[in-house]
């Protein structure tokens, strides 16, 4: 080939330059309006005629919809700057440029910003009427040091109707809080009677049952709120309503799910098997039947098949569900691509209420397997209250009995242990396990909660093998009833805890 232009190319190759920045840590947390960034850096480069020009900018990182942008906070080499952004998770970005060479260098730290309300243990509590929250503050460690006593009412102004259901986080929940459509870290407090959406930055209500849906119910409560695959769900009433998160919405949920298409009455149970996985298993205890949403879509529940050497049926079961939750998913590979679950239920016999039993339940898609085993008045799960099984741990219940008594049954063998009494004039209000694996915070506890002359007392113990060992490691105390406790910082998000009763 020939060419008749004058080749002027560069082929003076020298070293590629590099800049070191040094006097950045690796990760920052500060309150929202109160702390701010002193940021002094240090700055060298390989070339010694080097002329740097300087550019900070922050852009956040929980954004779904759209892509994040970069604000600038400076153009010079150090940053002084109070951090006024919401309680989430942020980058924040430092830039040196060397005007000599056009080689730029990009620092990128994560910035958790927090206020005093984003990290603690919330406690769902009421008085018999109306419901509250109390947030038990953890500056240092999971161990509370000090009490914030009903936050809700005394920032919004008064108290929500009813008395305490399940507190839900969700971390995708559409608000306008921020002034902009965006995520917003939120809590989810429902009751008997009403529900409300939480912006976790400030504890203000963003939405109620008055104007979270697009129609007003006919009938507000019992409310529970949960997450499943892409959705959240909300049961009011005993009929679910859903907001599905990839889709365009403004945090309000859309018109109730039909039972079938001749639109016949149904009743959901309080209970439910959920996970952000897959689909959400619901029970109707008008017509006995299970029935299943799928990420959130549709106009109708989807029917369950049966599974070949199913215990019994899943439509028209005749029997009452006293617990029903999910113990365990798991990811089947290709060709599959999907979950498979497991789950555990106790039922009564709508005819002969003596009958009960406790049954392994396997959830595939739109079908459901059942291996039951019959209880008898001997076993302590035959009278049981408040029952509850971890997620992805042991195969196990607990549940409390007589009032003050919590108990422990292994699934595997059926072996029932008498796990925990709580003292004298006490009664238990609800039984969980939660857990978290936060560097310095990390947690695994099963929570009992009780009640007694107007007061609460919620204990967390530590297990071994499911067995609860030692003396409490936590305890919260309060007025009221407790009826749910959640534990909340900058780095849980709405997959860190599995909802359930």
């Amino acid at each position: 080939m020939s060419s008749c232009k004058k080749d002027q190319s560069n082929y003076d190759y020298k070293d590629h330059e590099k800049i070191t920045v040094t006097g950045i840590e690796s990760s920052y947390t500060l309150i929202s309006e109160l702390e701010s960034l002193n940021l002094k850096p240090e700055v060298t480069s390989t070339d010694p005629n080097a002329n740097f020009e300087y550019l900070w900018g922050i852009y956040e990182t929980n954004v779904q919809g759209s892509v994040p942008v970069l604000d600038t906070l400076a153009k010079t080499k150090n940053l002084n700057y109070l951090i006024k952004q919401a309680a989430k998770g942020w980058v924040l970005v430092y830039r040196v440029t060397n005007k000599n060479t056009g080689y730029s260098q990009y620092i990128n730290v994560p910035v958790n910003v927090v206020t005093e309300f984003t990290r603690g243990w919330y406690v769902a509590k009421d008085d018999g009427t109306d419901t509250d929250l109390d947030l038990f503050l953890t500056p240092t460690s999971i161990v509370p040091t000090g009490k914030r006593e009903n936050v809700y009412s005394s920032i919004n102004g008064s108290k929500l109707p009813g008395q305490a259901n399940l507190l839900s986080f969700l971390t995708g929940y559409k608000s306008t809080v921020t002034g902009v459509l965006g995520n917003t870290r939120t809590l989810a407090l429902s009751t008997d009677k009403d529900m409300a959406t939480v912006n976790v930055n400030t504890l203000k209500k963003i939405y109620t049952l008055d104007n979270i849906m697009f129609d007003t119910p006919p009938v507000k409560g019992p409310c529970y709120t949960f997450l499943g695959s892409g959705a959240y769900y909300l049961i009011n009433g005993g009929n679910i309503h859903s907001i599905v998160n990839n889709s365009p919405n403004i945090g309000k949920f859309g018109g109730r799910f039909l039972r079938d298409a001749s639109n016949n009455p149904y009743q959901l149970s309080k209970y439910f098997m959920s996970n952000n996985s897959g689909n959400a298993y619901l029970y109707d205890e008008t017509s006995s039947s299970f029935f299943a949403i799928g990420s959130g879509y549709g106009t109708a529940l989807s029917s369950i098949s049966d599974v070949t050497g199913t215990a019994m049926s899943a439509t028209n079961t005749n029997q009452k569900v006293l617990f029903m939750g999910i113990k365990s998913a798991t990811y089947l590979p290709s060709p599959a691509l999907r979950y498979t679950f497991a789950g555990c239920a106790v039922f009564q016999d709508k005819t002969n209420p003596s009958n009960k039993t406790v049954s392994h339940v396997e959830m595939d898609l739109f079908t459901m397997k059942f291996t039951n085993t019959s209880l008898t008045s001997a076993d302590k799960l035959y009278n049981a209250a408040h029952i509850t099984m971890p997620f992805g741990q042991e195969n196990i219940l607990y549940f409390s009995i007589g009032g003050n008594q919590v108990w422990s049954r292994n699934l595997s063998n059926n072996f029932e242990k008498l796990e925990y009494t709580v003292p004298a004039g006490e009664e238990i209000t609800f039984i969980r396990h939660k857990n978290g694996t936060e560097v310095n915070y990390a947690y695994n506890y099963i929570m009992v909660g009780s009640k007694i002359n107007g007061t609460y007392k919620i204990r967390m113990f530590n297990k071994s093998s499911g067995s609860i060992t030692g003396n409490p490691i936590v305890t919260l105390e309060g007025t009221g009833a407790a009826k749910d406790v959640l534990y909340i910082s900058p780095s849980v998000s709405e997959f860190t805890h599995n909802i359930q009763w």
